[in-house]
């Protein structure tokens, strides 16, 4: 890749330590409901859209009835945790969004949950001044793997050479996304870490936010 002129960000995982709060509303419902349902369900759908997710479900789970009421509950058991509960930032975060800044690389959001909580998120927590623009995985039509998101948020960067940005993500289904898109990405792993042929389409795995700097520096030496 060339020079890093703009990153896009992913959110959850990445920026926020949101992962854990998904999976502990899922699972937790999910206990309540009596449904047959772990970590290896849940990790299927680490960073790919809510669409993509019912559908899997459905075809998982033969109780319709009870799938209905466990994406209900859960739904609304996240949605209060997410804004009435703490989230907590990502190691390194502020310190590489400062860094963009003083180096005037341009930021931008890219995230599968639906754009008014990313909003609401990115206000709650402080971050929403640092990014250029922001895209949501209802502003697109298909969700991550799909390209789409990256090839929509790239526009927002007005950065002209997709060689010139740089994803940073902590799915696989967002490193598929990326690599779809042919911008370059880096992995940041959170609660899964990649299989060896989707590793390969990284330019690095790094262990956090503070890398990514360092990784940046090399780049634009």
């Amino acid at each position: 890749m060339n020079r890093v002129k703009t990153v896009i960000f992913d959110m959850d995982g990445l920026m926020f330590d949101t992962e854990k709060i998904y999976y502990k509303a899922s699972q937790e419902t999910a206990d309540k409901l009596g449904m047959d349902y772990s970590f290896d369900v849940y990790s299927k759908f680490i960073g790919a859209g809510n669409d993509i997710m019912v559908n899997t479900m459905h075809e998982m789970y033969e109780d319709h009835d009870l799938l209905a009421q466990f994406l209900k509950d859960s739904e609304e058991e996240l949605d209060d945790q997410l804004r009435n509960g703490q989230v907590d930032l990502h190691e390194g975060l502020i310190d590489l969004l400062d860094y963009l800044k003083k180096e005037e690389i341009p930021a931008v959001v890219a995230s599968s949950t639906h754009r008014e909580l990313v909003d609401h998120l990115l206000e709650r927590l402080d971050v929403r001044h640092y990014f250029k623009d922001v895209v949501g995985g209802d502003e697109v039509p298909t969700a991550k793997p799909d390209p789409a998101i990256f090839n929509k948020a790239f526009t927002k960067t007005g950065i002209e050479h997709k060689e010139e940005a740089l994803v940073l993500e902590d799915s696989k289904n967002g490193v598929l996304a990326a690599a779809g898109a042919n911008i370059p990405v880096i992995h940041i792993p959170d609660m899964i870490n990649l299989d060896e042929e989707t590793a390969e389409k990284t330019e690095a795995i790094l262990p956090d936010l503070h890398h990514v700097i360092n990784f940046i520096e090399e780049k634009n030496k």
